[in-house]
């Protein structure tokens, strides 16, 4: 598991969620339509990495049910506590979607018998403002935290301007072994968007749109109730949670306005007991979510057509770990899910489908001490995805497509002298029924479900305090994403490489106290060579560039106030995360991108109140 405190959150050079877990979270992100909201990508899946890295805020989903990313972006930074990442599954605990990793973002709680505050304000490139405040008033039973902020820039793209405004709270009850809260949120968001360049657009004027009119709006809510206390011997906890986000779209000349409302119940047990003479913790839960959907595209000279959905799920599991020995911790459990999906469709054709499936997960782990220093682990699971109703909206046969289920392996060792810590892991991820948009598999392309495929890897991360002033840390993973068999159309993808799957990921970070209030931080990431999107059968001939990234930031502290500046892309690279031969005619040239911004400049200060 990978941990991202607050700590490293504040050094770092990233002013947005996704960017912040692609510099320390080992994970992938790609732009592919000139929003903040990336998508994310762990253990290469390409274009679908958001349907299989599921996304929690406080052990909540945060994933909606269709296409769309995680809105990431409305999630201050200030408000996170810390940022857990599981790459490689996780689905006995959480449910679906989770085969390529999970990330929980734990905001902070308010501080019982404390008064705290905290203004930030800064500016840079591109017309970019970012200000941000925090509150935290807690007695010794109730507290109240909230964190809210508002970012605004022209951006890189023309037709890119962005206005986006957040806040998350935290409400929380304390009597003695009860504890009860409430979490709230909302953002707004409105983005301009600036559409591809074709290869002459992008070699001669990157910074222009081919969309100058398009544009899209968003608007969500949520709150979760949280209940916790001991019940004998057992410990109870639950969460009640709803989320509704309204959006509209202006893609000249439709508009598309889509509507989703979800309510989830998660009450659970935990058991903590002796086995053995040693500790162990047994966890028991339920997991049921109501999720809706409504879409409305309104096309000049065309019916008007509709999409609602629903998906009505219900999971029991259990999930057990303890210590064997004094070296020795088992780890195993066991998921059960249901989920029905009904889906109902106006326009130019009518069709009304539904059904119901029932995907189960698994999870056998044994991680043994050799030493203080040595420790290695192995890990075998099963996990599952269901189809989300924009997948099941286009299907090659026009049936509702089945669930995708997955068997992972993967072993490790860990190494800790005095000082530092070093990781290695191996890994293999075999699918049966993966979802997945072919180009190839009808005219014009569809979602299907794919014949056999694999994704295998290494990955290695270490840090290392070399001196009390200067901290060192990198990653590096080495990505195979292949189509073991199947052919599509008539054309054999056996062998082939996995489109937007870099092999090879790369990071090295620097922290430098200078001096008692100095402090610098330098990065550099990596991405391999990947191929196009499009390119399932890999004939095109050239691949996406790889490229290398560096940035910078100076701290300075004085009295309760902090100033920084940054730059990011320090020697200007040229660059895209995403691009796409163009076989269905969007650019008129063989490939079509979107660029990435520059050198980036930015300055902040910011003032704690205590």
């Amino acid at each position: 598991m990978i941990v991202i405190g607050a700590q490293e959150i504040a050094r770092d050079t990233a002013r947005t969620l996704p960017e912040l877990l692609s510099h320390l979270g080992g994970v992938h992100t790609r732009d592919n339509s000139g929003s903040p909201d990336r998508q994310v990508d762990l253990r290469g899946f390409g274009i679908t990495g958001d349907q299989n890295t599921l996304i929690l805020l406080d052990g909540v989903r945060l994933n909606e049910n269709d296409l769309n990313s995680t809105k990431l972006s409305a999630i201050p930074l200030q408000s996170i506590e810390r940022i857990e990442i599981l790459p490689g599954g996780s689905a006995v605990l959480f449910g679906g979607g989770t085969t390529g990793g999970t990330i929980n973002i734990i905001t902070k709680a308010p501080t019982p018998n404390q008064t705290s505050g905290s203004v930030f304000a800064g500016y840079g490139s591109y017309a970019s403002a970012d200000v941000r405040a925090g509150a935290n008033y807690a007695g010794e039973r109730l507290g109240l935290a909230l964190n809210a902020g508002h970012q605004e820039s022209d951006n890189y793209r023309q037709n890119n301007r962005l206005r986006q405004d957040s806040l998350v709270g935290d409400v929380r009850y304390r009597d003695g072994e009860t504890n009860a809260g409430l979490k709230f949120g909302a953002d707004l968001q409105s983005l301009q968007l600036p559409g591809v360049r074709n290869e002459i657009e992008y070699a001669n004027d990157p910074r222009g749109a081919q969309t100058p009119g398009n544009w899209s709006q968003r608007r969500g809510e949520f709150g979760t109730l949280s209940f916790g206390r001991p019940l004998g011997p057992l410990d109870f906890a639950a969460d009640l949670g709803y989320r509704d986000n309204d959006s509209t779209a202006y893609f000249a000349p439709s508009i598309n306005r889509i509507t989703q409302r979800s309510l989830t119940f998660s009450p659970r047990v935990r058991l903590p007991f002796a086995s053995l003479g040693f500790p162990s913790v047994l966890i028991a839960g339920l997991d049921w979510g109501d999720w809706n959907y409504d879409r409305q595209i309104d096309f000049p000279g065309f019916p008007n057509s509709s999409t609602s959905g629903t998906q009505r799920s219900t999971g029991v599991y259990a999930h057990y770990s303890g210590q064997l020995t004094a070296a020795t911790k088992l780890t195993l459990g066991a998921r059960q899910q249901r989920a029905t999906d009904h889906r109902v469709a106006t326009g130019l054709g009518t069709s009304d489908q539904g059904q119901t499936q029932k995907p189960h997960a698994g999870e056998l782990a044994v991680s043994h001490a050799l030493s203080e220093r040595w420790q290695v682990y192995g890990k075998l699971a099963t996990s599952f995805r269901v189809a989300n109703v924009d997948e099941n909206g286009l299907t090659a046969s026009g049936d509702l497509l089945k669930a995708q289920t997955a068997r992972n392996r993967e072993a490790g060792v860990e190494y800790r002298p005095r000082g530092a810590k070093l990781r290695a892991s191996i890994y293999q991820i075999d699918l049966d029924n993966e979802i997945y948009f072919s180009p190839i598999v009808v005219a014009f392309g569809a979602n299907t479900n794919l014949s056999p495929t694999r994704r295998s890897g290494a990955e290695l991360s270490g840090q290392w305090s070399v001196t009390p002033t200067l901290d060192l840390a990198g990653s590096f993973a080495y990505q195979v994403a292949r189509f073991r068999t199947g052919a599509y159309g008539g054309v054999d993808v056996s062998g082939k490489d996995v489109p937007l799957v870099p092999k090879q990921l790369a990071s090295l970070r620097l922290f430098w106290r200078v001096a008692d209030k100095t402090q610098f931080g330098a990065a550099g990431n990596y991405v391999g060579h990947q191929r196009y999107d499009n390119d399932q059968d890999n004939s095109f001939p050239r691949v996406m560039p790889a490229y290398a990234l560096f940035d910078i930031k100076l701290t300075q502290e004085w009295a309760d106030w902090q100033y920084s500046a940054a730059l990011n892309n320090l020697f200007d690279k040229k660059y895209f995360n995403y691009g796409l031969v163009d076989i269905f005619g969007q650019c008129g040239t063989p490939t079509c991108v979107y660029p990435q911004a520059g050198r980036v400049f930015f300055v902040s200060a910011e003032h704690a109140f205590r």
